[in-house]
């Protein structure tokens, strides 16, 4: 975790000093990754994977063959487009799960 980086996506603590916002961050980051919430991570995980790979298949076996597109064409859209909106879409979810944590602790 890059608190530097992180910072720039919660508004709601960029008037407190630099060591504070660290401190935030880091408590909500070990509160969101807690031994408590290691299941619900893991399946959240596991679900968009399933989800993703599901999607993937689905586009492979019957999009490709409507669209006439080759196979390298395919798996050069999938790695292009569908695994960056896929990384995307998990760095949305961790950011809002630290959002969330992070609401805890300033109220």
């Amino acid at each position: 975790m890059n608190p530097k980086r992180l910072v720039k996506h919660f508004p709601e603590i960029a008037a407190l000093p630099e060591a504070e916002q660290r401190a935030l961050l880091d408590k909500a980051y070990k509160d969101v990754f807690s031994t408590e919430n290691k299941m619900r991570n893991w399946r959240s995980n596991l679900i968009s994977a399933a989800i993703m790979t599901c999607l993937c298949i689905a586009f492979v076996l019957v999009l490709r063959p409507l669209l006439g597109m080759s196979q390298q064409t395919s798996a050069l859209l999938l790695m292009l487009v569908a695994l960056p909106v896929y990384f995307f879409i998990q760095q949305r979810r961790f950011i809002q799960q630290l959002r969330t944590s992070l609401q805890k602790f300033l109220s």
